[in-house]
């Protein structure tokens, strides 16, 4: 770790944006056990979820905005909690790396787990770099904070996109990224199937009225 450059990360995430192909080469170059790669991406989830933590405290999100649960009390408003956060990165991150890896191999794609896993920690670390922008933009600039948070948006496609078309050897990004959103699109069918299915079978409490 000591001999880490860390302005030299920054530079390729930089590049990431114009070269993201380039820079998908070098990353999966880095030649480390998986056992390493699995403790970095989980160092790299704990900041992310610390992060976000810190950032709901300084800027609290507005009460007639937010979600809030109906209680016998009236509307609670939810807090952010660090462990369901940290969590549900978890979960996803370990889906996307799963998702890389097999989807692309079940379409002809030669990437190996390891280029996945390291696909999903550049991932991370460059929306850990613009999630670290947003707070700071947040503190002076909030109109450029909410561009940030839009382009971080993009980036994820972006790069995922780039990065799994050089690791399994596809010559469009594009068809990727149109494969992404079929996968997505899929999944969010399937959890709504679920989520209605959950649903039709939760036990209806009866009324409670009088005469």
């Amino acid at each position: 770790m000591n001999n880490i450059d860390w302005g030299y990360l920054f530079g390729m995430a930089l590049q990431t944006v114009p070269e993201p192909r380039k820079v998908a080469r070098d990353v999966f170059a880095f030649g480390a056990p998986r056992r390493a790669l699995w403790l970095i991406l989980a160092l790299l989830l704990v900041a992310m979820t610390f992060l976000a933590v810190i950032s709901s405290i300084l800027f609290p999100v507005d009460p007639a905005a937010v979600e809030a649960v109906l209680t016998e009390e009236g509307l609670v408003l939810v807090p952010v909690d660090p462990i369901l956060t940290g969590i549900a990165q978890a979960v996803s991150a370990l889906m996307t790396v799963w998702g890389i890896h097999f989807i692309g191999r079940a379409f002809g794609g030669t990437g190996h787990f390891d280029q996945a896993l390291l696909t999903v920690i550049w991932l991370h670390y460059v929306l850990l770099l613009m999630q670290i922008g947003i707070v700071t933009l947040n503190l002076f600039a909030p109109a450029l904070a909410l561009l940030l948070t839009f382009m971080s948006f993009v980036m994820t496609f972006w790069l995922m996109s780039h990065f799994i078309a050089e690791m399994h050897g596809f010559r469009s990004a594009g068809s990727v990224f149109a494969g992404i959103l079929m996968v997505l699109l899929v999944l969010a069918v399937v959890l709504s199937i679920l989520l209605t299915i959950l649903a039709g079978g939760a036990p209806v409490e009866p009324a409670m009225g009088g005469g």
